[in-house]
């Protein structure tokens, strides 16, 4: 998070003073964190793909603790990296703050559901739901979530091209849950992963301030 300290909030507000004086939007902050989901989802994924086709000597598909564990990754590198990127000038703005609220549900909701479904994997048998079922269904709805994030993100922070990775994410979502079932869904989530989560990061972190207020 942003410091509280009086001279670190003046400088602040003096930068974002001097960007509406340019006529600019303070840019968005935080690209490191689509990067580190990015990657670590996509990383995961092409494993899962590699030893679901016979090219590992072992098995990850459907392994809870392989999908755990880069859950763990994630958010360990995010709070890692978290404080720096909540220092930066602009990101007390409210178009940061809606988009760094709208990006953390996101996280927040994957995590729990998933973790949660595939702990209770012995449960969901039991009344009828395999757990191979369950999980070909994360990559639909999780690329469904990232739309709806990506066009609030948009709005808040005034992006007009962060809707056309919202229309991708969905375009993904939908080719995920085409290849439901398929080894091949793993590559659409890696590939999804890598587009719409990565590049934008890439493109946001070109565009941020580097100087820490």
């Amino acid at each position: 998070m942003a410091s509280s300290n009086p001279s670190d909030l003046a400088g602040e507000v003096a930068y974002v003073k001097a960007m509406a004086e340019e006529g600019r939007n303070a840019p968005l902050v935080g690209g490191v964190f689509y990067v580190i989901w990015g990657g670590v989802i996509a990383t995961t994924s092409l494993l899962g793909y590699a030893a679901a086709s016979g090219a590992l000597p072992f098995s990850l598909f459907g392994s809870a603790s392989v999908w755990i564990g880069a859950f763990l990754v994630g958010w360990v590198a995010s709070f890692a990296l978290g404080r720096r990127a909540g220092a930066k000038p602009g990101s007390l703005t409210i178009g940061n703050k809606t988009a760094a609220a709208a990006w953390k549900a996101v996280g927040l909701f994957m995590s729990i559901f998933w973790i949660s479904a595939l702990l209770l994997q012995s449960h969901l048998k039991t009344v009828g739901i395999e757990a191979r079922v369950l999980f070909g269904l994360m990559f639909p709805i999780a690329f469904g979530i990232y739309g709806i994030a990506f066009f609030a993100t948009a709005a808040a922070a005034r992006l007009d091209w962060m809707r056309g990775f919202a229309i991708a994410s969905w375009v993904f979502s939908i080719a995920a849950f085409y290849f439901i079932g398929d080894t091949k869904q793993y590559l659409v989530g890696a590939a999804g992963s890598l587009f719409c989560a990565a590049l934008p990061g890439l493109l946001l972190m070109r565009r941020e301030p580097s100087d820490i207020v």
